[in-house]
């Protein structure tokens, strides 16, 4: 973010600002500006009340514009936020949105994570890998979000197709990770 641009907001704009400034400033929606809000991705001050709730402090909203022009996957909110009426509307927190830049360096970690295995594997394997049940895996593979093929009636996955799946968007995007598979990415981001 260029010197001017900062200059201009610190001086047009108090220390503390309202959702209404920052969905302005930042050139996103209201709804978007409330998912980073709510989701806590943008630090805030939530005052409770039904009006001019929330208080934003300019420098995180600087913060925010700087991450935002680095890596806007990070803050792009969940595909079925925007849904009318009910809907699984999960909290950014819980789901890792990257760019392929860092998908690329997180898929190098993940390989070096399971590069004791056998270049194939079963989905045994890929349950105690990641941490969920074979039924879980099994689904996967059914539905072509994970890519495997049969081998004298027995499901097999080459290693490489594995590491495709845990960098896709379907991996990242799971809400209720399992603990192992929590644990595995947040080791790897610690990394990349």
């Amino acid at each position: 973010m260029e010197q001017i641009t900062i200059e201009y907001l610190r001086t047009t704009y108090p220390e503390e600002i309202t959702k209404d400034q920052f969905y302005r400033i930042c050139h996103i929606s209201k709804k978007t500006a409330s998912y980073l809000l709510e989701s806590g991705i943008v630090p805030c001050r939530n005052s409770g009340k039904k009006t001019r709730k929330y208080k934003i402090l300019l420098t995180d909203v600087i913060r925010y514009l700087e991450q935002r022009e680095l890596d806007p996957l990070i803050f792009k909110a969940p595909e079925n936020y925007y849904k009318n009426g009910y809907g699984e509307r999960p909290l950014g927190l819980r789901a890792v949105k990257l760019s392929e830049v860092r998908k690329d360096l997180l898929r190098d970690v993940f390989a070096k994570q399971i590069s004791h295995y056998d270049d194939v594997i079963t989905p045994d394997e890929v349950a105690e890998i990641l941490g969920y049940t074979v039924k879980s895996v099994s689904e996967w593979c059914l539905k072509g979000e994970l890519k495997s093929f049969l081998i004298y009636n027995r499901c097999k996955i080459p290693k490489e197709y594995l590491l495709d799946f845990m960098i896709s968007e379907r991996c990242l995007m799971i809400v209720r990770k399992s603990a192992k598979h929590k644990q595995m990415l947040e080791d790897a981001l610690k990394k990349v």
